[in-house]
């Protein structure tokens, strides 16, 4: 995965697989970010909304908030199943708008965080989610997640068939399910910027 800084063109993370995500200056250097002290590399990796910060999730559930500029980590918080078990960090997916982000997790379950009561949790801190949305008929293992353009809608594609599942923010409650052709796999779903567009890729 490769995903250019919000407001400057210059900079890009670049996710490999099994190797530490790398921020990339054109016409600079690299740096390699820092990893959690379990050395766990399947790491997923976005800047948020102004492009301040880069938030970092691995297969064992943690989430680290690192700075831009320094790539100190300045908060972190790990995401469990009842007790004791972590889930892996699939995504993390921003609003244009607002403060709030996605997390898709192996465990089925989109969670829905304010950016704002994460970095005042500081380091190993234990952040709410807003909403937790989930398909509890079929539970559906979620390929992609995004926020509409205005921040308003969740918009979710089934790993497993051409579906979209469309949840409202505000109060986290199921909308519709949009079905694409069956027999197809679906890709990747991203909604418009501005419109009340939904652009969806199958195999």
């Amino acid at each position: 995965k490769v995903q250019f800084h919000p407001r400057n063109d210059n900079k890009f993370l670049v996710c490999p697989m099994r190797y530490a995500a790398i921020l990339v200056e054109i016409g600079g250097k690299h740096k390699v970010l820092p990893i959690d002290s379990d050395g766990d590399l399947n790491i997923v990796a976005s800047f948020d909304r102004r492009g301040q910060h880069i938030y970092t999730g691995n297969a064992k559930g943690k989430i680290l908030v690192l700075d831009i500029n320094t790539l100190t980590v300045i908060a972190s918080f790990k995401i469990t199943v009842g007790t004791s078990s972590a889930t892996a960090i699939k995504s993390i997916e921003f609003a244009r708008r607002g403060d709030s982000f996605l997390v898709n997790t192996a465990d089925r379950v989109i969670r829905v965080y304010d950016s704002k009561e994460v970095l005042a949790c500081k380091k190993e801190g234990d952040p709410e989610p807003i909403q937790k949305l989930q398909d509890l008929v079929n539970k559906t293992t979620w390929k992609k997640c995004c926020f509409s353009g205005d921040g308003e809608y969740i918009c979710a594609g089934s790993a497993r068939q051409h579906a979209l599942y469309i949840w409202e923010k505000s109060v986290g409650n199921f909308v519709k399910i949009l079905h694409g052709t069956k027999g197809e796999l679906l890709l990747d779903v991203v909604c418009h910027p501005v419109r009340p567009i939904i652009a969806s890729i199958s195999s």
